[in-house]
């Protein structure tokens, strides 16, 4: 009877899910990490040398320093180590079955995605870092009184210019001029908010005028009014002094 020889059966292709898991695994694997790291190095190394400045890695120079002192030509140790690597990189691959090319190429890839992710994240999160610190270094460096003029006039503000002159004014408008609420609430609301507004650009303290200035804050005075009127006084007070404080501290 022959001998048939035994025929090699295609391995069957694994799931989505044994591919991922696989991916997972086989990207930690140091022999694939060496693979794909030493592009990078014979480049480093091939710049160094047609840039013929002697300029190196601090990190390369303090890994290679201790060696290069004990008589070694430190290019030459870096070409041992890389072909060291190169060989054991290929040898474990060749043990697995295969060099993981696609895995190689997706490496890259997600390696470009938290580069990306670490230029713009951690940068965006130093300069909330520093905001932060700087925010309270000068709350740290405010004077008691400042911080106080801040909630005060949250306080004092409002009973001006939304119990006063809104509600007292919206409520004599009713009683003398017999307006209906509406159309009473709505006139003092627009007329204080416009006096608010006017009253930051005079006195001593006064800001110069603009007209952006002048909006800006005729539109807050409205929003102030309109929570006076739907939310009462309390929501106001504290709506408005807290509001002082964040632009306080944030500018």
């Amino acid at each position: 009877m022959a001998n048939k020889k035994a025929q090699k059966k295609k391995p069957a292709r694994p799931a989505l899910g044994e591919q991922t898991q696989s991916y997972v695994e086989q990207s930690r694997r140091p022999a694939l990490s060496i693979l794909v790291c030493l592009p990078l190095v014979v480049l480093y190394q091939i710049g160094i040398v047609q840039a013929s400045s002697g300029t190196r890695n601090i990190a390369e120079i303090w890994m290679t320093g201790p060696l290069s002192r004990m008589g070694m030509n430190t290019a030459t140790l870096v070409n041992v180590m890389v072909l060291a690597a190169l060989l054991y990189g290929l040898y474990e691959a060749h043990k697995t079955g295969g060099f993981y090319l696609g895995f190689m190429g997706i490496m890259l890839m997600e390696a470009l995605i938290y580069a990306l992710l670490l230029f713009s994240g951690v940068s965006v999160a130093a300069h909330a870092v520093e905001r932060a610190v700087h925010r309270f270094l000068f709350i740290q460096g405010m004077s008691g009184n400042t911080l106080l003029l801040s909630l005060g006039a949250g306080v004092y503000e409002e009973l001006l210019f939304r119990l006063i002159l809104v509600g007292g004014g919206a409520l004599l408008l009713q009683k003398v001029f017999l307006w209906d609420k509406l159309n009473s609430s709505a006139a003092m609301l627009v007329f204080s908010s416009l006096l608010f507004s006017a009253a930051h650009h005079v006195g001593p303290c006064g800001e110069s005028f603009t007209a952006f200035a002048f909006i800006f804050r005729a539109i807050c005075g409205a929003a102030l009014g309109v929570l006076f009127l739907t939310r009462g006084l309390g929501i106001a007070v504290w709506t408005h002094a807290i509001y002082n404080v964040l632009v306080l501290v944030t500018t």
